[in-house]
């Protein structure tokens, strides 16, 4: 294996890895910083991170966040492409692409994956983002694990798909 090559399978790792281990709460405290005088009583309700880490744990932010990455992967893939073009290393900018894309479907599958159709929660968020664009985008992602013959993702996405022509309906 050539030393370009190389470095650029190192790097998708590397990118990948922060990306999906991402941890919210230490990039938002990056903007809080340290109180002087910190409360000595925790209001747990109104905490922001609690929340959000609750929050986490709902269809909806589930939903939410594979529609969004779909919605952003064109994005998110010219800046790969941006990246990987500005290192001294040639690199063959069609595989940048396509680890861009490997990046985004799978994150997105990550999230989209915890929907169980049989549960009226998991129903009620998908009625909450029914339209076009979630359909639009569980067909982009049904064609994608297709080309990789990934039928087990495929399957729980048709699924996912014939509930929103219903809702849709």
């Amino acid at each position: 294996m050539n030393t370009s090559r190389s470095v650029f399978i190192s790097a998708i790792e590397t990118f990948y890895a922060i990306f999906i281990y991402m941890d919210v709460n230490k990039i938002f405290g990056l903007f809080g910083g340290q109180e002087e005088n910190p409360k000595p009583d925790f209001d747990q309700e109104n905490d922001m991170s609690y929340l959000l880490e609750d929050f986490k744990k709902h269809p909806l932010f589930w939903i939410g966040m594979f529609k969004k990455l779909l919605h952003n992967h064109r994005t998110f893939n010219r800046k790969v492409m941006n990246f990987f073009s500005k290192m001294d290393e040639e690199l063959d900018l069609y595989d940048v692409e396509q680890a861009g894309e490997f990046v985004v479907y799978n994150r997105a599958w990550f999230w989209i994956s915890k929907i169980d159709i049989q549960v009226s929660s998991h129903q009620d968020a998908l009625l909450h983002y029914a339209d076009e664009y979630l359909l639009t985008y569980i067909k982009f992602a049904i064609s994608y694990f297709e080309e990789f013959e990934e039928y087990e993702k495929c399957a729980q996405l048709v699924k996912i798909q014939n509930l929103l022509k219903e809702l849709l309906n």
